[in-house]
């Protein structure tokens, strides 16, 4: 009887863990549909906020959205360098980035790529604890231990996220603040409106936005998951009571 008992709660364990990592693809890849696959969206927020007006000098908002689409791709690691990324600034076309900022962007593509990699790494966990379930369990019981530790992982993650959330609303600038302290280990991500254009085009309303979005997707496919989980434990429980009839 013990070692039943033990089994379960270490099958509840995996499947807690797969809800986890779930939740952690969902994130990442909001965070890249928001990067890199909405059709201009970061044209239509930099006209929202007009954004080539905040930079140092005259410039096209066309540039705008061109040095920000390089510096992306040069993130994910389809760009090997940023010194060739020009935009023309009050009519004098030059590279755009300085030094300071390719050294910061260079730590932003290593903890981006870091997370790709975390995705990847998600994955294969997920697919290993799913295995491991289904072997000592069977599909329909596997399918209600997994949604039930959906369910869990999502609370659990949910209790996080609205802390961070209110954070956000109380004072964004210091959770922004927080955040670069928690994942550079230098100051590189201190940047000067007089001195470097790269913060003046990814102003701080853009950031809040891109969190909002993220969030938004994140938390819209979480929920759909979490309904049909729902149905998932409904149909269990129907179908142990009909057995047991």
């Amino acid at each position: 009887m013990k070692n039943i008992h033990n089994s379960a709660i270490t099958h509840s364990i995996a499947a807690f863990i797969c809800g986890l990592c779930l939740l952690l693809i969902l994130l990442i890849t909001s965070l890249q549909a928001v990067c890199y696959w909405i059709p201009d969206w970061w044209r239509n927020e930099y006209a929202k906020y007009d954004t080539p007006s905040n930079v140092r000098g005259e410039m096209s908002l066309d540039d705008a959205v061109h040095v920000t689409e390089d510096m992306l791709e040069y993130c994910i690691g389809r760009l090997d360098t940023l010194d060739d990324t020009e935009a023309t600034i009050s009519g004098v076309t030059a590279p755009f980035f300085t030094d300071r900022e390719k050294a910061h962007l260079a730590d932003c593509r290593e903890l981006f790529l870091k997370g790709i990699k975390a995705r990847v790494i998600a994955c294969l966990l997920l697919a290993a604890f799913i295995i491991y379930i289904y072997v000592h369990n069977g599909k329909q019981k596997t399918s209600v231990l997994l949604a039930k530790g959906f369910l869990r992982s999502l609370g659990f993650v949910a209790v996080l996220a609205a802390v961070v959330a209110v954070l956000c609303v109380i004072d964004f600038t210091q959770v922004f603040t927080v955040f670069h302290h928690i994942f550079f280990d230098n100051d590189l991500w201190i940047l000067y409106p007089d001195k470097d254009n790269l913060i003046n085009i990814m102003q701080e309303d853009v950031f809040s936005d891109a969190a909002m979005w993220i969030a938004g997707i994140w938390l819209a496919v979480s929920a759909l998951i979490a309904v049909l989980c729902a149905v998932v434990i409904r149909k269990g429980r129907y179908s142990v009571k009909s057995a047991v009839e």
